[in-house]
C-alpha cells in the first residue's frame, strides 16, 4: 500500500529533528494545528541514529495527541551531510525529502512559529508561476540580514521537478559543506517565487516587529532558540527581542491544553531537557548562548541580570 504522504488531499507540511528539537518541535506542532484553516499532514524526517527511540516514541504521541495525521520517517545520513555549530546535519533533509515527494508542499524549520493566516502560504504555492521550483519570502533590508539571497527555513515547494544537488554539495568548498542555505541559492536562482517577507519573518529583524500585526511565521534563525531561555526571564527578554514572546504564548498554549493529558509529564521533562540543548561554541555569537545557559542554571537567582539587559535596551 502506498504512503498517505504520497496520497492526501491535504496541506502537507515537512518538518525533520533530532534530540536537540523535540521540545520545540511539540510548540511548533501544537502552533499549527490550532491556528490552520483545514487539516494538515506532517511528514516529520529525522537521520538514523539522530532521534532516540525514546524520543521518537514521544514525538509519535505529542501528533497523536494534537489530532495531526501524520508519518515519521527514518532516513540514512550521508558522508557529505557534515555538521558546524549550530547547523545540523539533519537539516540537509529539506533536500531528501522533497526529492522523495514530488508533490507540492512547505518545509518548516523546527525553530519557527505560526499565527493565524501562516496556511494562506499554500495559496501562493498554488498560484505561483509555471516555472517556480520553490516560494521563498523576501528579506527585510537591515544591518542584521547577513545572508545573500533567500533564507532557507520556510520553502513552499511547488509541484515542478527538484533541482539535482548532490553533486553541487560535493563540489563545494569545505567551509560550505554545512551550509545548506548556500546550496539551496545556487541551485534554484531564476527559479523561485518570491512572498512577503512575514512569511519567513527572521528573529534578528526585531526591529521591524510588530505585535499588532504579527508575521504569519516568525524564524529564531542562530543559534539562540527560545525554549534554551529560563521562563522566569521571559518578560525581560521580551524588550530585548519581543518576536520571543510569540513563541513563549504559543507554548503557553500548548501546556494549558496538555496540562491534563497523560502527556504533561513527558512535556514538562522534555521543556527541562530543552534548556541545556543549544551546543556550546566559543565562535561567533557565542557570548550570547553561554548567557542563556547561565540563565537556565541561575533560574529566578539570574532576574537582576535579566532586569539590567533589558533596561540596557531600552534606553
Amino acid at each position: 500500500m502506498q504512503s498517505e504522504r504520497f496520497t492526501t488531499t491535504k496541506n502537507i507540511v515537512v518538518l525533520a529533528l533530532d534530540d536537540r528539537m523535540v521540545y520545540g518541535f511539540h510548540v511548533l506542532a501544537h502552533s499549527l494545528v490550532a491556528t490552520a484553516r483545514s487539516e494538515i499532514f506532517i511528514v516529520v524526517g529525522h537521520l538514523s541514529g539522530k532521534l532516540s527511540p525514546k524520543n521518537r516514541e514521544y514525538v509519535e504521541k505529542a501528533l497523536s495527541w494534537c489530532g495531526i495525521d501524520h508519518e515519521i520517517v527514518e532516513y540514512q545520513p550521508h558522508e557529505l551531510f557534515t555538521e558546524r555549530r549550530h547547523l545540523t546535519a539533519t537539516t540537509f533533509l529539506k533536500f531528501v525529502i522533497s526529492d522523495e515527494l514530488p508533490r507540492a508542499h512547505l518545509w518548516l524549520d523546527i525553530d519557527t512559529i505560526v499565527t493565524p493566516g501562516w496556511d494562506t502560504i499554500f495559496d501562493e504555492i498554488r498560484d505561483a508561476p509555471d516555472t517556480t521550483g520553490i516560494v521563498v519570502a523576501k528579506k527585510i533590508d537591515s544591518p542584521h540580514t547577513r545572508f545573500e539571497g533567500f533564507n532557507a527555513g520556510v520553502l513552499g515547494w511547488t509541484a515542478n521537478p527538484r533541482q539535482p544537488w548532490l553533486a553541487t554539495l560535493a563540489s563545494l568548498p569545505e567551509k560550505r559543506f554545512s551550509s545548506e542555505q548556500h546550496l539551496f541559492n545556487i541551485l534554484y536562482t531564476g527559479r523561485t517565487s518570491a512572498i512577503a517577507a512575514n512569511y519567513n519573518f527572521l528573529s534578528s529583524w526585531h526591529e521591524q516587529f510588530r505585535a499588532e500585526e504579527p508575521p504569519k511565521i516568525v524564524h529564531y534563525s542562530g543559534p539562540l532558540k527560545p525554549w534554551h531561555l529560563h521562563r522566569v526571564h521571559a518578560s525581560s527578554w521580551r524588550s530585548i527581542n519581543p518576536t520571543w514572546q510569540l513563541w513563549f504564548s504559543a507554548e503557553e498554549r500548548l501546556l494549558a491544553d496538555i496540562k491534563h493529558s497523560p502527556l504533561a509529564r513527558e512535556t514538562a521533562r522534555a521543556a527541562r531537557k530543552a534548556l541545556f540543548s543549544g551546543r556550546a561554541n566559543l565562535g561567533k555569537g557565542s557570548a550570547a548562548s553561554w548567557l542563556l545557559k547561565i540563565f537556565a542554571i541561575l533560574g529566578p537567582v539570574g532576574s537582576p541580570i535579566g532586569r539590567m539587559l533589558a533596561r540596557r535596551t531600552r534606553t
